[in-house]
């Protein structure tokens, strides 16, 4: 959705009769204010764009702070020591933390402190922020990113003090040797792990830390900078030192239209990173749609969360959301093992990131650099010391907290387009999937379901009787997901506007009035006359003072004087504020601020059922629009000089947290409206703790094929920053696809997405898989039928996220680090990735007439892998394929038990009472497998008792499956029974399967065996189904199969 696709609505609508929409239904125009205003502005923009509008957005050279950065890391004598770590300061806060004074050379107090924690996890924080500053700087509350109470703290570490430096060493819980070396000047910081260098901060002494001044000053406040004879030849910061030193903006800055006042002045920071050793990439900083392993742009990495229309592929511009999370794979020199790091920037105000390498490293080897600058708050970063990918994961989840258990049917098939326009045509849709027998969990509606956008409302023309539509939903097992965005309709007879207005909820605006400075005087040398006698003049002689009078010397203009002294004139701090107004969907809007907590609890209250009219208990919320989008902003967003009630504080101080605290303040009303639910929010938005709340999805994608193929880096990015529950659009929102991009985007996105959605924009042809010819939707729906049977795995693995932080889809490098190829190979890296550590997809990316009849397939090395498909099995390496429009290339790891459930029907939830089929799929080498299979109720929080959940370990071993570990029993209403047992990998077909459970034999029925297909290698092996009658409950603790 965005700003032009909107005034081309409002303006079609204006002009003309209600449009004509499916089934006969018909949109009602809300009424505007300004029709005719819009009208005219929409004119231009009645031709669609075709690309994204760059010059809606601002660069790096575009923004000030950014731009002063730049130029000040080009300074002369980079290397001379600016800011310093006072030893004689330190102060132990206990559980391995510390607090030191810091001072700049050109000051004669020191006016930052500084403070270093370690983490028991392996983690190690860092921060600057000022001592007793004019004004107090942004600070995050403590449990809104980093979790409250904090990680636990390193105990009993190691101190030692050296003139340079204090190093710190400890053990991490998983055994990593730690050591943290703060240098004392230039400040820096070296962290290593098990010996081996990870990262320096500030090894290029490209730290900056702009202080508050009072207004228009050059200097911060400090007896030295008070008492510059020169100021302007003082070294101090980017916003003040004398290689010239460009003033554009450090007060008040335009950009395409808009004037941002600064009344507080330059307060930008910045910092840079060098990720040591041998570093074939860098992974992560998402939100971008970019490769995997991240390109080395010109233009740095933007992080300023933003309603980009129509984005586009290969662009390190900025988009929805922000997670400033920066992965690193460090090589191992004399066959050291490779080993990962991970750097994470804590500050949401507008940030940028450039990725650099050492002239002589430009082919990717060597160490590799990153800066980091951001607009204003505190230097806030943490070192994820690893060494192995879990670890990174899981010192990421311990500083920030770890995602909730999503409900199963989350994991299933989303029906959304933007719009089912009536009940009639919610029904047809939810019918004509079970005509076809395709199974889908939740149908969503979009903004026009609302009275005029009035959100909390339903359209009364289209929608009459929500609370039947939503019960007929709910009557066949299946959910509803409405739309609300944060935008509130500026209308008087709208409660929810008129609530947030009273109690002053809103964010304001200034309206900005000027005075003189209270600080500026007259100076001393002010006081030349504006004119003086002319010195070249002399009273002529025949002057009589009798008859001419008394001669007056004539005056000249002074050339010392420097006109009547004014004050300067500075804006007025007390300038009138009123509540800030933008335009969205409705037209005029008001903005709360969910930065305040009791904003955030009137919001979440308007969830209540009763309430909410026409929703129901399985009814759920999509927080679109929460960048927030602002049609008529700057950069179609908020102004960064608007003011948030709470605090204070202003925009630009918190602009990417905007999003995070709008679904955050939804979800905790979801967890109020039915205690013990678990609640599904999807946001758009997104910001460093977003997973503790939120599913997110990547925007609005294009019918593209390479929207497709980056759809892979583009998840993996954002699993790697702990963001698990995510997707992108199956078959892109703008444009259509045809029949062969729709089938490939199925197959991938059902073994790739954890947040399965098909969206589609409110221009484009129906699209639901049935809308197809009959071959499309079959190819469509054995996808469909695919994920729901693998929908055990999914809450399994989903489950390891949930306890343990591991992403649930990722790159392959997490699970194979110590394969060389998985770190830079094109294959490996830009079109695979792992479902947990069971499965492996390779994306198709092209149609079959233009090569995507064949593919280069990596397999990683392990045990060997077996096609998904046929069972065929392969040994590591590379292969080239042929592909079917039936399926893509995907595999499951020799030496997996993989749990299934065969019998697919209309939703998750008509399964739960189903016997599950255990694969198994033997290391050739051993004969043997593990894996695990996790049930609870599938939607609510009862298995946080620690009992009512029913967690497996299988092993397979010399022909026998059995639990190597069983915790928990299975709540009522699920099953925990086994139906079928299959097994690959076999070298003959058996004769006999028995079951024992608690000392009671049963002989199964004779396996039934096949051949599978030989592999590349000519590998053949043998498969067995094993019919397990009477069902197998694996809650019975004691049991065993045997397989002869």
């Amino acid at each position: 959705a965005s700003r032009d696709v909107w005034l081309k609505q409002r303006a079609s609508r204006i002009a003309s009769r209600p449009e004509e929409v499916p089934y006969g239904a018909a949109m009602r125009a809300p009424a505007v204010a300004a029709a005719a205003t819009l009208a005219v502005i929409a004119a231009a923009l009645l031709q669609p764009a075709a690309a994204v509008d760059r010059s809606k957005f601002r660069t790096c050279e575009q923004g000030s702070f950014c731009r002063r950065f730049k130029k000040w890391i080009q300074r002369p004598q980079r290397e001379e020591a600016l800011w310093s770590v006072l030893p004689a300061s330190k102060a132990a806060l206990g559980d391995g933390a510390w607090s030191f004074q810091v001072k700049h050379k050109s000051e004669a107090q020191p006016h930052l402190l500084l403070q270093l924690n370690t983490y028991a996890s392996g983690v190690v924080r860092l921060r600057l922020n000022e001592i007793s500053p004019l004004q107090p700087r942004h600070v995050i509350p403590p449990g809104d990113v980093v979790a409250d109470p904090p990680p636990a703290g390193v105990k009993s570490p190691i101190v030692s003090e050296k003139p340079d430096a204090t190093t710190i060493s400890f053990k991490s819980d998983a055994g990593a040797q730690i050591t943290v070396e703060l240098k004392h000047s230039p400040l820096g910081l070296v962290v290593s792990a098990d010996g081996r260098v990870v990262q320096q901060l500030n090894a290029r002494n490209y730290l900056n830390f702009e202080r508050y001044r009072k207004p228009k000053a050059r200097l911060p406040p400090d007896s030295t900078s008070d008492a510059a004879a020169t100021p302007d030849e003082v070294l101090l910061d980017a916003a003040a030192h004398p290689h010239g030193l460009d003033t554009n903006g450090l007060w008040e800055e335009d950009f395409g239209g808009h004037t941002d006042k600064k009344p507080r002045g330059p307060a930008s920071l910045g910092m840079d990173v060098t990720f040591d050793g041998d570093v074939p990439g860098l992974f992560g900083l998402p939100e971008h749609m970019v490769k995997a392993s991240l390109p080395f742009y010109e233009e740095p990495y933007r992080f300023y969360n933003l309603d980009v229309f129509e984005y586009e592929n290969n662009e390190p511009m900025a988009l929805y959301g922000a997670v400033p999370l920066l992965w690193a794979i460090h090589r191992g020199a004399g066959g050291a093992p490779a080993i990962t790091s991970g750097f994470l920037w804590i500050n949401p105000s507008e940030t940028f990131v450039k990725l650099e390498r050492d002239p002589a490293g430009a082919q990717a080897s060597g160490p590799a650099h990153a800066w980091w600058t951001s607009e204003s708050g505190v230097l806030d970063v943490a070192v994820l010391v690893g060494p192995a990918p879990a670890e990174v994961s899981k010192q990421f989840h311990a500083l920030t907290g770890n995602a909730p258990m999503p409900p199963l049917w989350a994991l299933g098939k989303h029906q959304c387009r933007w719009n089912y326009m009536s009940e009639r045509d919610v029904a047809t849709v939810d019918n004509s999937y079970d005509k076809y027998d395709i199974p889908y969990d939740v149908m969503w509606l979009d903004i026009e379901h609302t009275d005029g956008k009035a959100y909390f409302t339903w359209n009364p023309a289209n929608f009459p009787t929500p609370h039947k539509m939503t019960d007929a939903i709910s009557a066949k097992h299946r959910k509803f997901v409405n739309v609300v965005d944060p935008h509130i309709k500026k209308e008087e007879k709208f409660h929810v506007y008129k609530e947030i207005r009273d109690q002053g909820y809103f964010i304001k605006k200034i309206d900005w009035k000027m005075m003189d400075d209270p600080t500026d005087s007259k100076p001393a040398d002010w006081e030349k006359p504006e004119k003086i006698p002319d010195p070249a003049a002399q009273r002529p002689e025949v002057w009589n003072e009798d008859e001419d009078g008394k001669w007056e010397h004539p005056l000249i203009a002074n050339p010392e004087y420097k006109g009547a002294w004014k004050p300067r004139q500075v804006t007025d701090p007390n300038s009138p504020v009123s509540d800030f107004e933008g335009w969205c969907w409705p037209g005029t809007s008001g903005y709360p601020d969910f930065t305040d907590p009791k904003m955030r609890e009137y919001w979440g209250s308007q969830f209540a059922l009763d309430k909410y009219k026409g929703t129901n208990a399985d009814t759920y919320i999509w927080n679109d629009m929460n960048e927030p989008s602002v049609f008529n902003g700057p950069e179609v967003t908020m102004p960064r000089d608007a003011i948030h009630p709470n605090g204070n504080v202003e925009h630009r101080d918190v602009h990417n947290m905007y999003g995070y605290y709008v679904h955050r303040a939804t979800f905790e009303g979801l967890e109020k409206r039915v205690p013990g639910d678990r609640p599904f929010v999807l946001t758009r938005s997104f910001f460093i703790g977003s997973h503790r709340y939120a599913a997110i999805w990547t925007g609005d994608n294009y019918a593209k094929w390479e929207h497709l193929g980056t759809s892979i880096a583009m998840v993996g990015a954002l699993t790697l920053a702990g963001q698990s529950l995510v997707g992108a659009d199956v078959g892109g929102f703008f444009k259509h696809p045809d029949s062969e991009m729709a089938i490939r985007w199925y197959q991938l996105g059902v073994l790739a997405y954890p947040f399965l959605r098909n969206h589609a924009h409110l221009e484009t042809p129906r699209r639901e898989p049935y809308t197809y010819d009959e071959a499309t939707m079959l190819n469509v729906k054995a996808s469909l039928q695919l994920r729901y049977k693998m929908l055990p795995l999914w809450y399994t693995i989903f489950e390891e996220y949930h306890t343990q932080g591991k992403p649930v889809v990722r790159p392959l490098f997490w699970d194979f680090l110590s394969d060389a190829v998985t770190h830079e190979d094109h294959e490996a890296v830009e079109n695979e990735i792992m479902l947990g550590d069971v499965a492996l997809v390779h994306g198709i990316d092209k149609p079959m007439a233009e090569g995507g009849n064949k593919a280069t397939v990596y397999l990683p090395a392990a045990a060997g892998w077996y096609d998904l498909h046929t069972g065929t099995f392969s040994a590591p390496g590379r292969y080239n394929v042929e592909v079917t429009l039936e399926t893509i290339p995907a595999f499951f790891r020799a030496g997996a038990v993989v749990p299934l459930k065969n019998r697919v029907r209309r939703s998750s939830a008509c399964m739960h009472m189903d016997p599950h089929t255990l694969n198994i799929y033997l290391d050739p080498a051993t004969g043997s497998a593990t894996g695990r299979l996790y049930i609870d109720d599938y939607k609510t929080k009862q298995y946080q008792d620690g009992k009512s959940f029913l967690d497996v370990h299988f092993e397979f071993k010399n022909g026998v499956l059995r639990p190597a570990s069983t915790r928990g029993s299975p709540p009522a209403g699920v099953s925990s029974q086994v139906e079928r047992v299959e097994i690959f990998g076999l070298a003959r077909a058996p004769a006999k399967a028995t079951l024992v459970v608690k000392g009671a034999t049963t002989e199964l029925p004779v396996p039934v065996a096949r051949a599978l297909p030989a592999g590349p290698g000519g590998q053949a092996f043998t498969a067995a189904v094993v019919k397990v009658k009477p069902w197998l409950d694996l809650a019975a603790g004691e049991w065993s199969l045997t397989v002869q």
